[in-house]
């Protein structure tokens, strides 16, 4: 029993002394420069940082493009708009001046028509040949029958068969 007693002692006697020397022992803070277990392991999380910030700045890179895409998109769009309006406006205009220019020859071939036939002759002759066939379509027949009539033959000729071909198909 005394053995027993003994190695009881021998065990909880210690144990005061233990607790004692040794306080509170935390384990210590983690820090970012932490031990590594091998060379080849610093390496692989050197690679594996550094690649991690090529994909951020990749992404970065890549967000800045989209932005600039479809900044340059909506600038595409609005010139286009504003593209397809000043086409509309113009061809509004042209429809409007060629009203207008139909009128005006139609106006001229009336006075022509009320002109002595000589006289509407000789002018129709000075015009540029398209204003005059304009103006001979736009007269009654009977009236470009006389005017052509009283007109040099070749100059006459011409303005027939130009007219001609301007009224077939």
């Amino acid at each position: 029993m005394r053995r027993a007693l003994s190695l009881i002692l021998a065990v909880l006697l210690p144990l005061p002394a233990l607790s004692l020397a040794a306080p509170d022992t935390a384990p210590p803070p983690a820090t970012e420069s932490r031990e590594y277990g091998s060379v080849e392991e610093r390496r692989l999380l050197l690679s594996l940082e550094e690649e991690r910030r090529g994909l951020a700045a990749a992404k970065e890179s890549l967000n800045e493009r989209e932005n600039e895409l479809k900044r340059l998109e909506a600038e595409v769009d609005k010139k286009l708009t504003e593209l397809t309006r000043l086409r509309q406006e113009l061809e509004e205009m042209l429809a409007q001046r060629g009203e207008d220019e139909q009128k005006r020859i139609k106006d001229l071939a009336r006075m022509y028509e009320k002109m002595a036939p000589e006289k509407a002759a000789r002018l129709i002759v000075s015009l540029d040949e398209g204003l005059a066939i304009a103006i001979l379509s736009g007269m009654k027949t009977k009236a470009a029958a006389k005017l052509l009539n009283f007109m040099e033959k070749d100059k006459g000729a011409k303005l027939s068969a130009a007219f001609s071909s301007l009224q077939s198909p």
